[in-house]
C-alpha cells in the first residue's frame, strides 16, 4: 500500500508539461506511421512492382509493419525518458539495451512476416514445390515457433532472466513428452507433404483404407471411401503405410478372354486375331507398346482367345465406355467372319436312379466376352 502511495505521489509531482510533451511524441509517431511511412512504402512497392522479380515486393511488404512498430516503441521509450519517473527505474536500463531489444522485436517481426502467405518464402516454396499448397502451412508454423522462441530467449537474456530460459527448456521437454503423439502426427504429416506420395483429390489405397484424399491436416488425413464414408487416418500411421496411388498411373489395363467353337476354321481364327489386333493398334486411346491378341487355350469347351492391352483413358466413366466400344467392335469382327462364341448350358433329365438324380450335362458354350479387370471397382 505504501509503494502504491509512493508511486501516486511521484506521478502527481511530475509537471503537466512533461506529460503533454510525452503525449505529443507518441502522437507524432502515430502520425508519421500513418501518413509518412505508409506513403513511403506505397511508393517503394509501386516502384519495385515494375521489376521482373517478385522478391523485392514481398521483402518491402514484410518490412513495413516492423518499421512502424519500431517507431512506436521508440516513441514510448522517449516519452518515458521525458517524464523521467523514478518509480519506473528507467535509468537502470541502458539505452543501448532497449535499442537492442527493439531491434530484436523488429527483426523477429520481419522474419515472421516472411513466413506468411503471399510472402517471399511462400512464393519460393510454391514455385519449387510444384504448386503444392499443403507444404507451406507445416513449414510456416515450425519456422514461426522457432522465431518466437529465439526472440523471447534473447529478450529474456537481456533482462537477466536466465532462469526463465532454463525453465523454458525444461518445460519444452516436458511438453514434448506429453504431446508425443501430436508431434508424431505433425511430423508424419510433414513427411507426407514433403515426400508427396499423394495429393488432395488422389485415389489411394493402403492396407486399411481406400478412397479419394479429401484433406490433409496437421494431425490426420481424411479419405472418402467408395462407400461414401469418410475415413480419418492419423498421419503418423499413414506415413508408415505402403501406399498405392492409382491417380499417378499413366495407363490403365484392360484384359479379357472369350471362347469360340471347336468347328471354327483355322483361317477364320487367324483372320479374327489379325483384325482385333489391327483394331487395337488403330485406336487413339490404346497404348501401342503392349498389345496381345492370342489363341492361347485349347480347353474342353472350345478355343480360348486372350486379349491384353493398356489405355491412356484414366477417367473411370470413359474407361468403361472404351471397354464397351472395344467389345462391340470385337463382336462385329466375329460376326463378319461367321465365328460363333461358346456358352455353357445344362440339360437335366427327369427321374431318379437309386440314391440321386441322373444328370446329363452338355457344354455348348463357356462364356460370352468376359471382361476381367483388376477389381470390380475398375482399377
Amino acid at each position: 500500500m505504501k509503494e502504491l502511495e509512493y508511486i501516486v505521489s511521484k506521478l502527481f509531482k511530475i509537471s503537466m508539461s512533461k506529460y503533454l510533451i510525452a503525449v505529443i511524441v507518441i502522437a507524432l509517431a502515430i502520425i508519421i506511421n500513418k501518413y509518412i511511412i505508409t506513403k513511403i512504402f506505397d511508393y517503394i512497392i509501386r516502384a519495385v512492382k515494375k521489376t521482373k522479380t517478385y522478391v523485392d515486393d514481398t521483402l518491402f511488404r514484410a518490412l513495413e509493419k516492423p518499421i512502424k512498430l519500431y517507431l512506436t516503441l521508440y516513441s514510448f521509450y522517449i516519452s518515458l525518458k521525458i517524464i523521467d519517473f523514478d518509480g519506473l527505474n528507467i535509468n537502470t536500463v541502458t539505452s543501448d539495451r532497449l535499442k537492442k531489444i527493439f531491434l530484436v522485436i523488429v527483426l523477429c517481426y520481419f522474419l515472421y512476416n516472411l513466413t506468411l502467405e503471399n510472402s517471399f518464402l511462400y512464393t519460393r516454396m510454391h514455385k519449387n514445390g510444384g504448386g503444392n499448397t499443403i507444404v507451406f502451412p507445416f513449414i510456416s508454423i515450425v519456422i514461426r515457433l522457432i522465431i518466437i522462441v529465439i526472440g523471447i530467449s534473447i529478450i529474456a537474456r537481456e533482462f537477466g532472466f536466465t532462469g526463465f530460459i532454463t525453465g523454458l527448456g525444461i518445460s519444452g521437454v516436458a511438453f514434448a513428452l506429453m504431446a508425443q503423439d501430436a508431434f508424431s502426427n505433425l511430423f508424419g504429416g510433414m513427411i507426407i507433404v514433403l515426400d508427396r506420395p499423394f495429393a488432395i483429390g488422389d485415389w489411394i489405397q493402403t492396407s486399411q483404407v481406400e478412397g479419394i484424399v479429401e484433406d490433409i491436416t496437421f494431425r490426420s488425413t481424411k479419405i472418402r471411401t467408395f462407400s461414401m464414408a469418410v475415413a480419418t487416418v492419423p498421419n503418423s500411421k499413414l506415413a508408415n503405410e505402403n501406399i498405392i496411388n492409382w491417380t499417378q498411373r499413366k495407363l490403365r489395363r484392360i484384359h479379357f478372354k472369350f471362347t469360340i467353337k471347336f468347328d471354327t476354321e483355322i483361317d477364320k481364327i487367324k483372320s479374327c486375331l489379325n483384325k482385333i489386333e489391327e483394331l487395337l493398334n488403330n485406336h487413339e486411346k490404346i497404348d501401342k507398346d503392349l498389345i496381345i491378341v492370342s489363341f492361347n487355350e485349347l480347353s474342353s469347351y472350345g478355343f480360348g482367345i486372350f486379349v491384353y492391352f493398356y489405355t491412356n483413358e484414366l477417367n473411370y466413366t470413359y474407361y468403361e465406355k472404351l471397354k464397351q466400344e472395344i467389345n462391340i467392335e470385337i463382336l462385329r469382327i466375329l460376326r463378319e467372319e461367321n465365328v460363333e462364341l461358346m456358352f455353357l448350358t445344362f440339360n437335366f433329365t427327369n427321374g431318379l436312379e437309386h440314391r440321386g438324380a441322373n444328370c446329363e450335362t452338355e457344354c455348348t458354350e463357356l462364356e460370352s466376352i468376359r471382361n476381367i479387370t483388376e477389381e470390380e471397382r475398375g482399377k
